[in-house]
């Protein structure tokens, strides 16, 4: 097919090809026909010109190209509604054949079978146009169209990578097709099923999608106790998550999947919410099943062993706050690890909850805590690799480190792009030390040059309190600044290294409060001279101190955004998805905004 046929065919213009015989032989280099070219594009397609190709050459209908694409493949594929309709029409006129009366078989029944024909065919991923279909959230209408074909007998199997369509539908968020698939009557013979023992419910859990779940448990409740061949079930995969609805539907379906553990490492639901730090699913399924905290995985450990590799406070926090699982402290694992052992070994220091309680439990905690210091210390390495021991799966992707070695291995990545930025930092810094010493001698207002000698070469506006937080802060922008230079200056001779880490980021602070300082010594000092005129004192206020917002806004911004990249990479999910998932728990990582701030 010349470049001028394709151009003619993508926009549907039938007479460059009325005068061909054997529209068959017009093929692009992947092989396909003029109306795979005409429906490989994101706009509708116009089902006349689908009409009039197949009226000179009705055997394009089921041509396939070079991966095995019909076009109710590509059709299905965009979206193509109005043309997926207009093909199955053309299937049903074009793919019988009228001559046979044997059969006994009516036309329409002979038609249907002959569209059925059609929508059977697989391409070399054994994918049909439903499966094309189910993937694109513009397909529900095309789902529509093919699902209208009966086909009883027929099964819409996986394809090559193990996937059937409701399972593609589920993994997609396209929410709307797997209600339509499992509302459809024509959808009897779909198979729930997914790759590594998965199910669609499974995915509509990975991609929170709560309304799909929901489907799904009505229609087929014994999913909730369906297991992949890690041995999960779908709470398994909602603790994971982190989604609380989802938990909650679960066990309201059926309480007794709290109680399943996996195949490795023999780990519930419970296990894997505390592991992750996530609270508020742990209490929903402490409030639900209580005594689901009594089961210890395959090595003995307890929601508390896995607490302590969270890192979270929180989930400590509520454990022990519920007195009736207090004992779960002194539960010992296959090597005599208690939780508080993990807790010792993998931090420099106690969580400020344990340290500050007041209350009986507490100081019963503070007391054994003594008494495993001396065996943490002699066993530390030891304890924290058989922490690092996760198993396989999805959850034996998270890996455990000794806090000093996190807080190590962030220096080194630091330090080399700090060194780098050092001739800026030393600019910013001379910069602000430069203008507040020089504010300094250039007061608001000016000097008292009366003839009362005690008083002259005072500033006017000495006994103004706008004035003296002027004075104030331009101090201490002064001093910040010139400590970040000196810093600067003996780190010449020091050398950028990792023992030093501490004085470099001190100098780094030192010049973001200094221009903080700066901003405020600005707008004191010019409301204290713009008193008078208080509409526009109020103004310069107001425009010099929206610097903190834009500082706060362009941090929330780099934070949240690491934290969606993080989760994209984690997950393999889109952006999209994971802004979403960032929404939902929007006030979680405002708080990491604040501990980002004072940790960096």
């Amino acid at each position: 097919m010349e470049a001028d046929l394709q151009k003619a065919a993508a926009k549907g213009i039938i007479d460059c090809f009325k005068d061909y015989t054997d529209l068959r032989r017009l093929l692009t280099p992947n092989e396909n026909t003029i109306l795979h070219v005409y429906l490989t594009s994101p706009s509708e397609r116009s089902p006349d010109f689908i009409g009039q190709v197949l009226g000179i050459c009705p055997s394009l209908l089921v041509q396939v190209n070079v991966d095995g694409d019909t076009p109710l493949h590509i059709a299905a594929r965009y979206g193509h509604s109005d043309a997926a309709k207009a093909l199955i029409e053309q299937a049903k006129a074009a793919l019988y054949d009228p001559t046979d009366v044997e059969s006994g078989e009516d036309a329409t029944t002979r038609q249907m079978a002959a569209a059925r024909q059609m929508v059977r065919i697989t391409n070399k991923k054994k994918e049909t146009a439903l499966h094309e279909a189910a993937r694109n959230n513009n397909g529900l209408d095309v789902v529509k169209a093919i699902l209208s074909i009966e086909d009883p007998e027929f099964t819409y199997s996986a394809n090559d990578c193990w996937e059937p369509p409701l399972y593609i539908a589920a993994d997609n968020e396209c929410t709307d097709i797997v209600i339509e698939l499992l509302r459809n009557p024509n959808s009897q013979s779909l198979d729930y099923g997914g790759p590594n023992g998965k199910t669609a419910l499974n995915a509509a859990i990975i991609r929170w999608d709560v309304d799909a779940v929901s489907k799904l448990l009505e229609r087929m409740s014994s999913l909730a106790r369906e297991r992949d061949e890690n041995g999960w079930t779908p709470l398994h995969y909602a603790a994971y998550e982190g989604s609380v609805s989802i938990v909650e539907k679960l066990l309201d379906q059926d309480i007794s999947i709290a109680y399943v553990s996996d195949k490795g490492r023999k780990r519930t639901a419970l296990h894997i919410a505390a592991a992750r730090g996530l609270v508020r699913v742990m209490k929903k399924i402490i409030s639900k099943c209580p005594d689901c905290c009594e089961l210890t995985d395959i090595r003995g450990w307890n929601i508390l062993h896995y607490a302590v590799i969270s890192k979270s406070d929180g989930v400590f926090k509520e454990v022990l706050q519920n007195s009736s699982l207090i004992y779960l402290l002194n539960g010992k694992d296959r090597k005599g690890n208690t939780p508080l052992h993990l807790l010792l070994a993998s931090r420099p220091y106690l969580p400020s909850f344990i340290r500050d309680g007041d209350t009986d439990v507490f100081k019963f905690l503070m007391q054994n805590i003594y008494y495993v210091t001396d065996d943490v210390s002699s066993r530390q390495e030891e304890i924290v690799e058989w922490m690092q021991d996760l198993g396989s799966g999805p959850f034996g992707k998270m890996v455990v480190k000794n806090w000093d070695e996190e807080r190590k291995e962030r220096e080194e990545k630091v330090i080399p792009e700090l060194e780098k930025a050092k001739d800026s930092h030393l600019v910013a810094a001379a910069l602000v030390a430069t203008v507040t010493f020089a504010a300094a001698f250039t007061l608001p207002g000016g000097y008292v040059s009366d003839e009362n000698e005690s008083k002259r070469g005072t500033p006017i506006l000495s006994k103004n309190s706008a004035f003296k937080a002027f004075v104030i802060t331009d101090a201490i922008a002064m001093v910040l600044s010139t400590s970040s230079v000196f810093i600067h200056f003996i780190m010449v001779m020091l050398g950028y290294k990792q023992r030093y880490y501490w004085l470099i980021r001190s100098a780094l602070w030192f010049i973001v409060f200094a221009m903080g300082a700066m901003v405020v010594a600005f707008v004191t000092g010019t409301y204290a001279v713009l008193a008078p005129s208080m509409g526009l004192a109020i103004a310069t206020c107001v425009i010099g101190l929206s610097f903190f917002l834009y500082v706060f806004y362009a941090s929330a911004r780099l934070v949240i955004g690491s934290i969606m990249r993080d989760q994209t990479e984690r997950s393999g999910t889109s952006i999209s998805r994971s802004l979403r998932r960032v929404w939902r728990q929007s006030p979680f990582y405002l708080c990491k905004l604040f501990f980002f701030f004072f940790n960096n």
